[in-house]
């Protein structure tokens, strides 16, 4: 007993200690440090505060967390998209609602593929002229190849019920796991889901104002849309303007721009790709008023060399950004509406 006591010593004890420790700094050291959707994916604690001076205080506009509650909404705008439709208080659907309209939107856990559910709800008769005048389709541009291609006006992507709550211990800082603190040691020795780059002036109030920290999908997803792509793509949304203008509704889509797209004429020495999604875009849509590409409202920002107008930690836009897009977006839709 006394010889396998002293052989776990120097075999299983080391490696049981390294493994402790490693999962010790990282949940007491790294994970209360991470902020941002960028810091919680690639464990980065960036200790970003969160400067809300100029976020609004309440939430002007209501969410729709059960699929047949649709039949009873009555709002000049229902939206139905991916993440930066689920950004609250700090979305563009708060300073769309500050315009005088009023909003609902579709809580992200209803469905998979937000044209898909915006289908589906038009076909069933969920929404219609009697209660909504704007039917706002949001796609991120890194899935907009993606959700059309899996797009199919036979397929049902709706979730009938409430969405269950998460319990996950990763939303935890405090949480102990092993396997963070493998992803931890992962990303540091091998790969990293997201990428950092240097840009070629001052565009974040951080501790690293020329830092472009980036979600690898960016460019992982494409650069490119195909000709195939392309088609389908304009095919998808003529299906649904077509669906919508049964129910007497306008419909609007809207594509926010990715933060390497938008920052990527002004990475030094960029070693990756030129993105060209939404330029591509606009050869597919033209100049629709119905059609919002968020990247040609952005990027005067950018060129003036206006900070934050993505936030240095998220993958998403900033405030000043929600809000230029929600004014931008109150002029469509009242113009929308009064066209009906």
């Amino acid at each position: 007993m006394k010889k396998f006591l002293i052989k776990l010593s120097y075999t299983v004890l080391p490696v049981f200690l390294l493994l402790f420790g490693l999962t010790a700094y990282v949940t007491l050291n790294v994970l209360p440090k991470t902020t941002g959707d960028l810091g919680h994916l690639a464990l980065i604690p960036f200790g970003c505060n969160e400067d809300d001076a100029d976020e609004m205080k309440e939430l002007l506009y209501m969410n729709v967390n059960q699929t047949d509650s649709l039949r009873s909404i009555h709002a000049d705008v229902l939206t139905v998209g991916d993440s930066f439709s689920r950004m609250g208080r700090l979305g563009y659907q708060n300073y769309l609602a500050a315009q005088g309209v009023s909003v609902v939107n579709c809580a992200r856990e209803l469905y998979e593929n937000p044209m898909q559910y915006a289908y589906n709800i038009l076909d069933r008769g969920l929404v219609d002229s009697t209660n909504i005048g704007v039917l706002v389709i949001q796609v991120g541009e890194r899935d907009l190849v993606s959700r059309a291609e899996e797009f199919n006006v036979d397929k049902v992507d709706m979730n009938e019920l409430d969405p269950e709550p998460s319990f996950s211990s990763s939303g935890n800082p405090n949480a102990w796991s092993l396997l963070r603190a493998r992803d931890f040691l992962t990303y540091r020795l091998h790969w990293s889901p997201v990428y950092k780059v240097t840009l070629d002036k001052d565009y974040f109030n951080s501790k690293e104002p020329r830092s472009l920290y980036f979600y690898c999908a960016d460019i992982t997803n494409g650069v490119n849309i195909d000709e195939v792509s392309r088609q389908k793509i304009g095919e998808v949304f003529q299906i649904l303007t077509r669906k919508a203008e049964e129910r007497g509704i306008a419909l609007l889509l809207m594509i926010p721009v990715d933060k390497y797209d938008m920052y990527q004429d002004h990475i030094v020495d960029n070693p990756y790709p030129r993105k060209t999604y939404i330029e591509e875009a606009r050869e597919i849509f033209g100049d629709k008023p119905n059609v919002l590409l968020c990247k040609y409202l952005l990027t005067p920002l950018i060129e003036k060399g206006e900070k934050d107008v993505f936030s240095f930690d998220d993958s998403h836009w900033s405030i000043k950004a929600s809000e230029i897009v929600g004014i931008e977006l109150s002029k469509r839709v009242k113009r929308r509406i009064d066209e009906l």
